[in-house]
């Protein structure tokens, strides 16, 4: 028999690689089965005789032998791990590699959570057509997964709709199925913190601050107690988002300043970075603008790639700038950066790419430009989107300007939808 691979777990590999090789049922089956017959085994209706496994094995250039399986076992777990710590992008490439290669030789039951993980892994890598595919690939076989397939299946899915769709009520869904999934099988206690890190982060970005604290600390819990200090950082980032949301202010900072601390004793720049953006905007939002712009400064000279998060801090560095009357400054870090945002996945552009313009046409005076680009283009975006608090910003900041030009009526109407959507907010 097939040593590794379970006789009723042939078909869905079968099926696996015929998809990979853009084959069609009829191409595999032609001399070997009908079509229907291959239907039944790829569906795990019937037990094929090995004789016709072995055949339709060939004409795909597999084999279902995997007499190394447990050597595979731990390659792929040591590749699944490179996943979710800091590692560098070569040695997550280096060890895809090694495992692409053992999987054309020899196959096994770990070969379809190999698929799964692909799609984090392509996520890694802003390879936003592979992910696609490689989601529409694994539709096909998502009625043959074990539940810890499915978990990660649900997870990652989740990753997709947060981190390219931006719809982070669709990704609560599947992160919420994954969850439902841990009491059923085992998995390390990483694991499990790093769905409830997962489930905090969309809590928080939906603005279900209470939620996002409860998963947070459980999370951070175990990354504690695994001395994982720069997830532990990651934990204090969200918790000090959340405490600065429900106004305890002085809890915020202090879990800014750990995941600071925690950022320099592991000389992670990019939680050192992500620290000091959030101190900023804290001082911002309390009116502090000297105290946000110490901050934002530290964080946005610490970018050395235009990632999201230096492009959120060079956008908030050029809102203060330009709300402290500091236009030359406002001036100098816009024109730096503006072309870049060009250069930022198309998932992420629009949003950014707007609030460069905004800031832009503001700073210059082009106030035409403005009115046009706020009232017909970045509202009507963030109404579709249900960004309330860039509702309220957004609105105040044209209502403000019409207000300036003793258009009173124009900016009465844009004081009251700031009223409204702020009172959307508090209602989250």
């Amino acid at each position: 028999m097939f040593r590794g691979v379970a006789q009723m777990e042939i078909g869905p590999l079968i099926k696996l690689h015929r998809i990979k090789q853009n084959m069609t049922q009829e191409d595999l089956a032609a001399g070997i089965v009908s079509e229907s017959y291959l239907s039944k085994i790829e569906n795990q209706k019937t037990d094929a005789s090995p004789e016709v496994i072995a055949l339709l094995c060939e004409r795909l250039g597999i084999q279902l032998n995997a007499e190394n399986e447990d050597m595979i076992k731990e390659k792929a777990e040591e590749w699944f791990a490179l996943l979710y710590d800091a590692h560098s992008r070569e040695e997550r490439d280096a060890k895809y590699q090694e495992l692409e290669q053992l999987f054309k030789n020899s196959n096994s039951d770990y070969e379809i959570l190999f698929e799964i993980h692909k799609i984090r892994y392509y996520l890694l890598r802003n390879e936003n057509e592979k992910t696609k595919e490689q989601i529409e690939k694994l539709t096909n076989l998502e009625y043959s997964f074990d539940t810890r397939q499915s978990f990660f299946w649900n997870k990652y899915l989740g990753n997709y709709y947060q981190n390219y769709e931006d719809d982070n009520v669709k990704a609560l869904q599947f992160y919420k199925m994954a969850e439902a999934l841990i009491k059923k099988i085992e998995l390390a206690e990483t694991d499990i913190a790093d769905i409830h890190y997962t489930l905090a982060v969309t809590h928080t970005r939906l603005i279900n601050d209470l939620k996002s604290i409860e998963y947070a600390n459980k999370a951070l819990d175990v990354f504690r107690q695994n001395y994982n200090f720069v997830r532990c950082a990651q934990c204090h980032i969200i918790l000090g988002i959340c405490y600065r949301r429900v106004h305890m202010i002085d809890m915020a900072i202090k879990q800014y300043n750990l995941a600071q601390h925690l950022g320099e004793i592991t000389e992670n720049s990019e939680v050192i970075q992500l620290s000091n953006h959030n101190l900023g905007y804290l001082h911002s939002t309390l009116g502090e603008s000297d105290e946000a712009i110490k901050y934002l400064e530290k964080a946005y000279e610490m970018g050395s790639n235009f990632t999201t998060t230096q492009i959120t801090t060079t956008i908030s560095l050029i809102k203060e700038y330009y709300n402290s009357e500091r236009i030359d400054e406002a001036k100098m870090v816009l024109e730096k950066n503006y072309s870049l945002v060009k250069e930022l996945p198309a998932h992420s552009k629009k949003l950014f790419k707007l609030e460069m313009d905004v800031y832009k046409y503001a700073i210059y005076q082009d106030y035409n430009k403005l009115e046009h680009t706020i009232i017909n283009e970045f509202l009507p975006y963030l109404e579709e989107k249900s960004d309330y608090a860039n509702i309220v910003t957004y609105s105040n900041m044209i209502g403000e300007h019409f207000e300036k030009l003793k258009k009173y009526k124009n900016a009465a109407n844009y004081y009251k939808m700031a009223s409204l959507n702020y009172q959307k907010l508090l209602k989250v």
